[in-house]
């Protein structure tokens, strides 16, 4: 016996993630489970205290070396903390409505089950290579006492004794997968979303065009009929792309903003790897890399969104509509004029999340790198 899957699967991976940190919105919460978000909020807080004030004193030494170290990945940690507190105390409720929406798309257009495949497959083929590339590049990362000079993968200037060494040693550990986990799984999370709403643009465009009655001596009502859930199934795509947005809009928007200060820094910190194919190098190249592909498969999802949002106005177009009735025209009318206003996420509800966008943000890191590559220069030139 074969069992379909369901539309939701399409974000199996980060569902799981977020199931496991207790993020993931339930109907009820336990007190148990209440307690585990507390400790872990609380410990991620603590963490995140000890990254500014490692900042303070690093900005008081002049030491730019390491605070470039610091700031690529501490505008991360700070914009995944971000992220959690806008979805544990503002958007799990709209997330739970946004679940809803997608079992609307189990009911018809069943034919289709070749872009529910394809949907799936992407979607989590995409959230498992991205999820372990940075699990690896984490890995690396904590390991970072073993091949450079610093005692911790997060210096700490303050004196340590061995039990304060090895208690933040855990802490950084722990805080770095939890925090960088949740934070990933929101973008996959994002992307998922926008593969289903472009996988049922998909649908409606192949359908408009492949429509053929079954019954020719009962034209009209057949078709009125068909273009009528066209238009249904339109209408729950377009509902379905702005409950999405409504839920990750400022999420992506602090994704994007710490982006540009991880970016920058990733770069700079390649720029003075001391040694070409060191591990050191490596790791750099991988931080870079899984920053550079978080934000931009995010964009080009975006962009295809934008794009399959239009082919179903064409589509329609296409069709032989001429010798269809009034009422049957009106409806291929009102999805034409609809397409006419392509669908999109936002990032802050500010800037469109598409190819273009992408661009701005990578120009915008360069300038940094460049303004931080020059304060770099001044302070390291001889008297």
């Amino acid at each position: 016996m074969v069992i379909k899957r369901k539309w939701r699967d399409s974000i199996a991976v980060s569902e799981k993630i977020l199931t496991i940190t207790e993020i993931w919105p339930s109907e009820e919460s336990t007190l148990t489970q209440k307690l585990k978000i507390l400790f872990f909020f609380v410990m991620c807080l603590i963490f995140d205290l000890t990254l500014l004030d490692e900042l303070k004193n690093l900005l008081l030494r002049q030491d730019y070396e390491t605070l470039a170290m610091h700031l690529s990945t501490f505008g991360l940690y700070i914009g995944y903390t971000i992220k959690i507190i806008i979805f544990q105390f503002r958007k799990k409720a709209p997330m739970q409505s946004l679940l809803q929406s997608i079992k609307l798309f189990d009911e018809y257009f069943m034919e289709m089950e070749l872009y529910k495949t394809k949907c799936i497959k992407t979607s989590n083929g995409l959230a498992l290579f991205y999820v372990c590339c940075v699990a690896a590049s984490i890995g690396l990362y904590l390991n970072k006492p073993f091949f450079t000079k610093y005692n911790l993968p997060v210096t700490f200037s303050h004196e340590l004794n061995t039990y304060t060494f090895y208690g933040l040693l855990v802490l950084q550990s722990f805080c770095n997968y939890y925090l960088v986990m949740i934070g990933i799984a929101f973008d996959m999370i994002i992307i998922g979303l926008i593969n289903i709403a472009t996988a049922q643009l998909d649908i409606l465009r192949e359908s408009i065009l492949n429509f053929k009655p079954k019954n020719p001596t009962n034209l009209q009502e057949e078709e009125h009929e068909f273009f009528s859930k066209c238009a249904s199934r339109h209408e729950a795509v377009v509902k379905f792309i702005s409950e999405a947005e409504d839920v990750f809009t400022f999420i992506f928007l602090t994704q994007s903003l710490a982006s540009v200060t991880s970016i920058c820094n990733g770069m700079f910190q390649l720029a003075h790897t001391g040694k070409m194919f060191s591990v050191e190098f490596y790791f750099n190249c991988a931080f870079t890399f899984d920053v550079l592909f978080e934000l931009g498969i995010c964009c080009w999802f975006g962009t295809l969104l934008t794009i399959k949002s239009v082919e179903v106005g064409d589509a329609c177009y296409h069709y032989d509509w001429l010798n269809s009735p009034s009422h049957t025209r009106k409806l291929l009318l009102m999805i034409i004029l609809r397409s006419q206003r392509p669908m999109y996420i936002t990032a802050g509800k500010i800037i469109r999340l598409s190819m273009g966008s992408y661009l701005s943000v990578l120009k915008t890191a360069y300038s940094y790198f460049a303004l931080m590559q020059s304060l770099y220069d001044k302070v390291k030139q001889p008297e």
